[in-house]
């Protein structure tokens, strides 16, 4: 299957099955969210990639991944595809690497030269999409011209994802990767669409009915929202670091 990793999770015998999408590096509205959500270790929690860059601050957002996983919380990731060029420029040139990651904003995941090592693991062990009885969770859709489960660009990168009932038996299909305004997000739940983004762009807040995060629990339908809710970082403290670099 080209190397997809896929993960079927069973419905749990007590708590929710909650999504979050791309909180690219929007740590304190993630930790905002969680509390407002009031998260348990019976509740499954699926996260559905985009977790790092264009925020202020990725690795506050997979420490606390970690943590929570390291505390027992049953945390659930599929890759986006800002994780896989994390990972692709791991393989590359010290140079390559820094260029990279300084233009996603994410020089704060590397230790010396290198990504953290605790980060690649996190990045290597998500799946490419996960299945439940009902849903298939992934973060940008399938490709619904071949077979949908062997090709992970599309799984990855989509944003000409078209539902087909005879491949996808029927489930109900939660993405990411596309900023959607609240008010749609909360419309395609309403009339239990087939296909439900749920990112609703959190670092664009100067964009209408955008600038927030989104978790939806996918058995009650019920949506619990919470705006950018970032300190800004001070511009010269950026000056400061690129004069290092």
């Amino acid at each position: 299957m080209s190397n997809v990793r896929s993960l079927f999770v069973k419905r749990p015998l007590e708590g929710r099955r909650l999504a979050i999408s791309d909180i690219h590096g929007c740590s304190r509205t993630f930790k905002k969210l969680l509390s407002k959500v009031k998260l348990t270790k019976k509740d499954q929690l699926f996260l559905l990639g985009d977790l790092v860059n264009k925020g202020p601050n990725s690795d506050k957002v997979l420490n606390r991944v970690l943590k929570l996983r390291n505390q027992g919380y049953q945390i659930f990731i599929t890759l986006g595809n800002h994780e896989q060029i994390i990972l692709n420029s791991n393989l590359k040139s010290e140079g390559q690497r820094k260029r990279t990651l300084n233009g996603m904003n994410s020089l704060n995941l590397l230790k010396g030269k290198m990504v953290r090592k605790e980060y690649l693991q996190l990045f290597k062990s998500s799946y490419h999409f996960i299945e439940t009885d009902q849903h298939y969770l992934v973060h940008a859709g399938f490709n619904s011209s071949k077979n949908p489960f062997e090709e992970k660009k599309s799984m990855l990168n989509t944003r000409d994802f078209k539902y087909k009932s005879e491949l996808f038996h029927e489930k109900q299909i939660l993405i990411g990767h596309t900023p959607t305004e609240l008010d749609e997000i909360k419309e395609r739940v309403k009339k239990e669409k087939r296909v439900i983004c749920i990112d609703n762009g959190c670092v664009n807040r100067t964009e209408k009915n955008q600038g927030g995060l989104v978790c939806l629990n996918l058995d009650t339908k019920k949506i619990i929202s919470k705006k950018y809710a970032e300190r800004e970082q001070k511009k010269s403290f950026s000056i400061l670091r690129e004069a290092f670099l």
